[in-house]
């Protein structure tokens, strides 16, 4: 087992030669089931991990756990800061920490109905910080890399369709409840 950055690259090693020789073996659906708690707090179930989102009191919520909207730039920066630690593992390079502040501009009007604001992020920022003993150039470049492998960074910049389906429980007789 070879840990570089605290990733086991062995497992990292092997998955790849698996996926170069299958390709199809590092296509993966993702999933997780949130469920409403009432107002704008709710719970979703990723893995065995129970993430709670809330609003702020100022937006209405209860401050039960960080917004839907504070959960894509953690989700994105924590994508990012993954991608950084496994490319520096790729070429020897131990890394002592790694920082990301990240910010994005929101316009709650969208969100709100209120005029025609676009609902989403205007712009997200990120400034990142390596510790390692790597010169600055190989530093640069493996942050580089980190952000061009987040599946997180693409999604978002890709606009990935979302298709959304209603679904109805069924009762007993098979009918369905409305």
């Amino acid at each position: 087992m070879t840990m570089r950055n605290g990733v086991d690259m062995g497992r990292v090693d092997a998955l790849k030669t698996v996926m170069q020789e299958d390709p199809a073996a590092g296509r993966k659906t993702l999933s997780a089931i949130t469920s409403w708690n009432g107002g704008a707090h709710s719970t979703t179930i990723v893995r065995n991990f129970a993430v709670p989102a809330d609003e702020p009191a100022a937006l209405g919520g209860t401050d039960r756990g960080p917004s839907p909207t504070e959960l894509v730039l953690t989700g994105l920066s924590a994508c990012i800061a993954t991608g950084i630690a496994y490319s520096a593992a790729d070429v020897g390079i131990e890394i002592d920490s790694i920082e990301i502040d990240v910010a994005g501009d929101l316009d709650l009007g969208g969100f709100l109905y209120i005029g025609n604001a676009r609902p989403g992020f205007a712009e997200i920022r990120l400034t990142v910080r390596v510790d390692a003993d790597a010169p600055q150039e190989l530093i640069e470049e493996l942050v580089n890399r980190g952000y061009r492998r987040s599946p997180v960074a693409a999604s978002l910049e890709g606009r990935v369709p979302i298709r959304v389906c209603i679904g109805r429980e069924e009762t007993e007789g098979g009918r369905t409840q409305s």
